[in-house]
Order: C-alpha cells, then sequence, then structure tokens
C-alpha cells in the first residue's frame, strides 16, 4: 500500500504541466522526508518500464540526494536505455555523491553513445566521480585522463587538478 504522502508527491511530480516549471521545481525541492517515496517512485516507474515517470523521479532525487537511490539509478543506467535521458541520471548521482555509484560512472566513461557525439555523458561522469572524490574515484579519474579519448582525458586532468588543490568542484 503506497502511503498518503507517497501518492501526493507522485501527483505533484506528474503536475509539472499545470504548475509550471520554476513552481513545479520549488514545490518537488520543498517536499519534507520525500527520500522514502522517491526511491519507491524510482524503482516502480523502473519495474514498470515508464520512462517518463522515471525522469520525473531522478530530478526528484537529484533534489532531495540520498544513498538509497544509487542502485536504481545505477542500474537504469548500466541498461543504456535510449528513451531515459542518462545526463540526468549522471547528474543525480553527482548529487548524491555515493561511493557506491563508482562503478557505474566508471562504465558510462566508456560508453561512447551515437547520439553524444562531444562526450557530455562521460564528462558528466569524470564531475560525478570528482564530486565523490573517494580514494577508488580518483583512481577512475586518473586512468581516465591517461586513456580515455582526447576531451575526456583534458575534463578528468582538469578535475584531478582541482581535487588535488582542494578545491570544491
Amino acid at each position: 500500500m503506497i502511503p498518503d504522502r507517497c501518492r501526493e508527491f507522485d501527483e505533484g511530480l506528474h503536475s509539472i504541466s499545470t504548475r509550471g516549471l520554476k513552481a513545479w521545481g520549488a514545490w518537488v525541492a520543498g517536499f519534507a522526508n520525500a527520500e522514502d517515496c522517491i526511491a519507491a517512485g524510482l524503482e516502480q516507474s523502473c519495474q514498470d518500464g515508464d520512462w517518463g515517470s522515471f525522469d520525473l523521479y531522478v530530478f526528484a532525487a537529484s533534489q532531495h540526494p540520498s544513498p538509497s537511490f544509487t542502485r536504481p539509478l545505477c542500474g537504469v543506467l548500466s541498461r543504456r536505455i535510449d528513451e531515459v535521458n542518462n545526463e540526468d541520471i549522471v547528474d543525480a548521482l553527482a548529487e548524491i555523491r555515493d561511493p557506491a555509484a563508482v562503478g557505474c560512472l566508471e562504465e558510462t566513461i566508456w560508453w561512447e553513445p551515437e547520439w553524444d557525439e562531444y562526450r557530455g555523458l562521460a564528462i558528466k561522469a569524470v564531475w560525478a566521480l570528482a564530486a565523490i572524490g573517494t580514494p577508488e574515484a580518483i583512481a577512475v579519474l586518473r586512468d581516465t585522463a591517461s586513456s580515455a579519448d582526447e576531451r575526456t582525458r583534458q575534463f578528468a586532468a582538469h578535475a584531478l587538478s582541482q581535487t588535488a588543490h582542494d578545491e570544491p568542484l
């Protein structure tokens, strides 16, 4: 059974067209204690293959970062589904900063989808790893800086230089 507040959250999340984008985003960000509702929504929309709803819950996950979202986000990212905004998933993982996401972000760096000629997805994965900042994430950045395509190598080297100076990314 879905708790009333999660039903309310789901209905509000799907009301983007009636609220206006700015008001909708503020409502999502201001919904208190939404993490369990977001986790359930990510799981359910993934299970149903409802990628429109999944994308809405990805946005919500970035507004309420929690490690409880890492598994479903990485699970969908690893499936490489064209109907999903994979860059938004990586952005959410950067907000969450869960060390458990390092493996799926590393895999994302090496994925070269046809639609990503400028390697934006890989570059976002680089920044997500830098945000995580664990020794394992830094090791992936070092590997990326030495062996990825030129554009991604440059961003990885820059991310490494920022982490070496303890500057926020």
